[in-house]
């Protein structure tokens, strides 16, 4: 994520593609960037991808679910 908040690839790894990941009270995640703060990772419903400095964690575009890993038997 960039200054301005949008989203990108990259093929080098920066402090720019460090995201804190939070746990919401409705079980759901939301990825803060670490070298933005206040800038959250948010999709469109058209899975668009929406500005990180438009948008908080009580917006459900930011709302995320957890995978969640089974171990095999």
């Amino acid at each position: 994520m960039n200054r301005r908040g949008k989203l990108y690839g990259s093929s080098h790894y920066n402090n720019e593609c460090k995201f804190r990941e939070t746990l919401l009270a409705n079980n759901y995640n939301a990825y803060e960037s670490v070298a933005y703060p206040r800038m959250f990772i948010g999709l469109s419903k058209n899975g668009r991808t929406k500005r990180g400095n438009r948008v908080s964690p009580a917006m459900t575009v930011t709302h995320f679910l957890p995978r969640i890993h089974w171990p095999h038997k």
